[in-house]
């Protein structure tokens, strides 16, 4: 399986390119983003105009996109609007009821499972789910929400034999990372790319010999700069970034998916695990 490269739509290609676009054209990249569906009906002068930039930039961030031109943008983008799934979008605002609330939020963690597929790197997921397969040990980090996507998966490989451990805690971080090797893997979950303590405990995995993995928002970080592969997710939540609703959802099926991949790479060891731990939970339940 190859990447998804072809299928990634212009507004996540751009999403992605931003932060490393000079500054004129980061404006550009910006305001598509942002404004997606006005700019179809924009001619190239009123667009650079919003910007204020000139038309040579926006042509130069249509280059960066591999676009022959403004025009071709246009016909992307108006093509991409005209398949989109109809969704309820919005976020949760105070005198919504809790019917529209509940429709909003599931429909914006559907968005970042379906746009966190597509950029998905198959090759960067099969790579994961080898080294975890014939890993020694895995260990997971992460704080906050990205802490309980840590936890959750964590504890699904440990029920198939994998010698999987979570870390939420920044000193146990850095003492479980120091003490890895070249047979380990280290996985840091964050959102935003930029957690301290994640990245840090990643850095240090690393340097002691680990195989390293991100599991982060689409575009470059600082974790990604300390991982040997990245497996990335997408999810628009600004005004509820704080309570990680549609993130928490994509980073978990990401794991949920290196899970799975680990499943089948082992199946009749993972399901006899399964059934051994079942089992031995058994006398837990009324």
């Amino acid at each position: 399986m190859g990447a998804t490269v072809v299928a990634t739509s212009c507004w996540l290609r751009l999403r992605e390119l931003a932060p490393s676009l000079a500054e004129a054209e980061r404006r550009v990249a910006d305001y598509v983003v942002r404004e997606g569906k006005a700019v179809p009906a924009l001619s190239i002068t009123e667009l650079a105009e919003r910007c204020g930039v000139s038309e040579a930039t926006v042509v130069r961030v249509c280059k960066r996109l591999g676009l022959r031109g403004y025009q071709e943008l246009r016909i992307r983008l108006s093509a991409e609007l005209a398949t989109e799934q109809p969704q309820l979008a919005g976020e949760v605002r105070r005198g919504d009821g809790l019917e529209e609330a509940c429709r909003k939020l599931f429909a914006g963690m559907v968005a970042a499972l379906e746009e966190t597929l597509r950029v998905l790197d198959r090759s960067q997921l099969e790579r994961v789910v080898e080294r975890v397969d014939s890993a020694r040990r895995v260990d997971l980090y992460g704080v906050g929400a990205s802490g309980v996507v840590a936890t959750d998966a964590a504890l699904k490989l440990l029920r198939i034999g994998i010698q999987a451990q979570a870390f939420t805690d920044p000193h146990l971080q850095a003492t479980s990372a120091a003490l890895l090797g070249r047979r380990d893997v280290a996985i840091g979950v964050s959102h935003s790319g930029s957690t301290k303590d994640t990245v840090e405990a990643l850095r240090v995995a690393r340097q002691a010999g680990a195989f390293t993995v991100a599991v982060t928002q689409l575009g470059p970080s600082p974790i990604t700069r300390v991982a040997d592969a990245v497996l990335n997710t997408v999810a628009r939540e600004p005004l509820l970034r704080e309570a990680a609703t549609s993130s928490r959802v994509a980073a978990m099926a990401v794991l949920d998916s290196v899970f799975a991949g680990v499943l089948l790479r082992r199946y009749g060891l993972a399901v006899r695990a399964l059934e051994r731990t079942r089992e031995a939970l058994v006398g837990r339940k009324y």
